[in-house]
């Protein structure tokens, strides 16, 4: 593989400070989750319980991710990162308070949406900024460096979580990754790239639909919806599988074997000169994710689940970092920012249903019929992606 593309891309000025910024900012995607399961569990809630309020803040980043991708492809960055980190700090704090000390499901559940609406727009910013500092020639690789550090934030976080929660407690864990999330979106913001970008002139004709008047974007955006109901799948999944075979705190692993899987995948992805058109490496790559999470409710020991979850992570990473490319062909002239928002919607919200579904079927039915939920939400995104497939490929 030719890791010299990647240490190519870090030598380019501006670059290394906004993704080390953008690490920590993002780092509480991956802690975050982890910490509030247990912090929830730690206080007597079931899964079933835990899946409401998982499911209120994923759909909740997700109704406020396309608002303020338009807001900033109209105002700029600036204002809307530096809002979003002061509010965010504020409503994890309180999600804390009302849970240690006795909130019920409702009050959390609403402290729990308010949180995902202030969670601040970084990874579509850091998109948005990423084609201007690098070039088009290393965009792939970019994206590719983009989507490898998401999967750092999914290796990291769970042990962190995990380990704090331990060590000091469920809460402290939360508390972390609200001042994690603070930090970096600040340090986003003070970036000069970051200052200094200015919208795009909107394509004339524009309509109130924005990013979505694109007919690609709204194909790719129900694909990966229907997806990322997978991802939420298993955010439930390991835990109750871990919990039943083990112990609470060996989720925090599992879920890093996860990431490695996906690390090895887009390693070898970022790492390439691509020739084919990214419409045919996306249905590449997502095939790969459908058939690698395909084994996963058979397993039957720790050891097996850990090892077919590094296969059901190898096509994550990949299918990450092509679909940042499709929606930079895909967005209308002028609404960028908001378009790389839809795509946070997409993932956000289908991760949450994906939760919710999980948490119901843990309880009612097994852990083995929730996991059977995520490959064949995956093989139906497919699906949806095949039936538009000239609106991507276009």
């Amino acid at each position: 593989m030719g890791l010299r593309r990647y240490l190519e891309l870090l030598r380019i000025r501006g670059v290394t400070p906004l993704l080390l910024w953008a690490f920590v900012a993002r780092l509480p995607y991956g802690l975050f989750s982890l910490a509030l399961i247990l912090l929830l569990r730690a206080q007597g809630f079931g899964y079933a319980a835990i899946g409401i309020v998982a499911a209120a803040s994923g759909l909740s980043v997700g109704a406020s991710a396309p608002v303020f991708g338009r807001l900033i492809d109209r105002v700029g960055q600036t204002r809307v990162l530096l809002s979003t980190a002061v509010l965010g700090a504020i409503t994890e704090i309180a999600l804390v308070v009302a849970a240690i000390s006795g909130g019920g499901i409702a009050l959390l559940a609403l402290l729990a949406i308010a949180g995902g609406i202030t969670v601040p727009p970084v990874s579509a910013s850091l998109r948005t900024l990423l084609p201007g500092l690098v070039g088009r020639e290393r965009l792939d690789t970019a994206f590719a460096f983009d989507a490898l550090q998401l999967e750092g934030v999914f290796i990291t976080g769970p042990l962190l979580a995990a380990t704090i929660a331990t060590v000091v407690s469920p809460e402290a864990a939360v508390l972390t990754a609200a001042a994690m999330q603070t930090a970096g979106a600040l340090g986003v913001a003070a970036q000069p790239s970051s200052r200094r970008w200015r919208p795009a002139e909107r394509e004339p004709g524009a309509t109130q639909a924005g990013a979505l008047s694109s007919p690609g974007l709204r194909t790719l955006v129900a694909a990966l919806a229907i997806t990322a109901v997978s991802l939420g799948v298993l955010e439930i999944g390991i835990p109750a599988f871990a919990e039943q075979e083990g112990s609470r705190s060996d989720a925090g692993w599992l879920f890093t074997v996860w990431s490695v899987g996906s690390l090895a995948g887009g390693l070898w992805y970022g790492a390439r000169q691509w020739r084919s058109g990214l419409g045919r490496r996306f249905f590449v790559v997502a095939t790969v994710m459908a058939v690698g999470l395909a084994p996963l409710p058979l397993a039957g020991s720790l050891p097996a689940f850990a090892a077919l979850l590094v296969v059901a992570g190898l096509g994550l990473a990949p299918s990450t970092a092509v679909c940042y490319s499709l929606v930079g062909q895909l967005a209308p002239e002028g609404a960028l920012t908001e378009a790389y928002a839809w795509q946070i919607v997409a993932y956000v919200a289908g991760s949450s249903i994906g939760a919710w579904i999980a948490g119901v079927i843990v309880e009612q039915v097994g852990i083995a019929a929730a996991l059977a939920c995520a490959p064949a939400a995956a093989a139906i995104g497919l699906l949806v992606a095949l039936a538009g497939r000239r609106s991507l490929v276009a």
